[in-house]
């Protein structure tokens, strides 16, 4: 694998409105059709259901009967999986086929250099377009998905790969920057742990290297232009992108309301011989059957 100069696998130019919109849709399109065959095969087995949690939940929300509940625990279930499935699409999807992006997959970590564990954190290569050398990106969800140990973890790894750069014992691999992504937020929202993985310390001391002039943060609006080569409406062109695919996918197969409505009523039957005559629920026995 090449990555940079004549007849390299980089090289692609931005991303035009036109191009954003149509490969966002396609995507879209198949995240859809994923998220249906979920309902479809009516699989609970994911759902985490806390026995403990259940019956304050329960009382907070003055629920009056156990549908009620199981409703709002498969809404929590399901954002859960809509929040995580949409990090995945992002990362395994748009961004290499949409911006041409190579996502450090199993395959591709078996190539020198990226076979390293210096690259564990590190989620694409991003293309050398005019005559740049490509970037290095570590792709992160929003404000929170970084704690403290990963942030420290994250230096010393950016330190490492910096190191390796100076030496010159990477390839061919001429990276001029190491990125972490933020796809929606701002830089100002974000929480002190994307500074400490710079090396900015603000109080307390973590034992990190200031990596400041190499290791840029991205988050939002400021992410999506910086990955289209500074075009500033690049994430309305995305955002458009997933209303299109939408429509698209609900013309070809239809709306997901009585899908929905199934999985929840299953679900809510598994739980049906634990409600009392008297439409008390038996919370012991759904303990026992959650934690045995």
């Amino acid at each position: 694998m090449s990555f940079g100069g004549e007849g390299s696998f980089f090289g692609s130019l931005m991303m035009t409105e036109s191009e954003v919109k149509r490969r966002v849709a396609i995507e879209v399109v198949w995240w859809i059709g994923e998220r249906r065959k979920k309902f479809e095969e009516l699989k609970h087995e994911s759902m985490s259901v806390n026995p403990f949690l259940m019956p304050l939940i329960f009382g907070i929300h003055t629920f009056s009967n156990f549908e009620e509940l199981s409703d709002f625990l498969v809404a929590a279930h399901l954002a859960t999986g809509y929040s995580t499935g949409f990090g995945k699409l992002m990362d395994e999807k748009i961004l290499p086929r949409v911006f041409e992006t190579k996502k450090l997959d199993k395959s591709t970590r078996k190539i020198a250099p990226l076979n390293l564990s210096v690259f564990d954190d590190i989620d694409h290569i991003v293309p050398s377009r005019n005559g740049n050398p490509p970037k290095l990106l570590s792709l992160k969800a929003g404000r929170w998905t970084i704690q403290l140990a990963q942030a420290v973890q994250l230096n010393r790894s950016f330190q490492k790969l910096l190191q390796l750069r100076s030496e010159k014992k990477l390839g061919d691999l001429k990276f001029d920057e190491i990125a972490v992504g933020v796809f929606y937020g701002t830089k100002d929202t974000l929480t002190a742990k994307y500074d400490i993985f710079r090396g900015v310390n603000s109080g307390a001391n973590h034992d990190v290297a200031d990596v400041t002039a190499d290791v840029k943060v991205y988050a939002g609006k400021e992410f999506w232009t910086w990955l289209n080569e500074g075009q500033d409406q690049t994430q309305f062109w995305v955002l458009e992108g997933i209303h299109e695919g939408f429509a698209t996918a609900e013309k070809s197969f239809g709306k997901m309301k009585d899908l929905i409505s199934d999985f929840k009523k299953e679900f809510a039957n598994q739980y049906g011989s634990f409600i009392r005559k008297d439409a008390t629920i038996d919370w012991g026995r759904i303990m026992q059957k959650i934690n045995g």
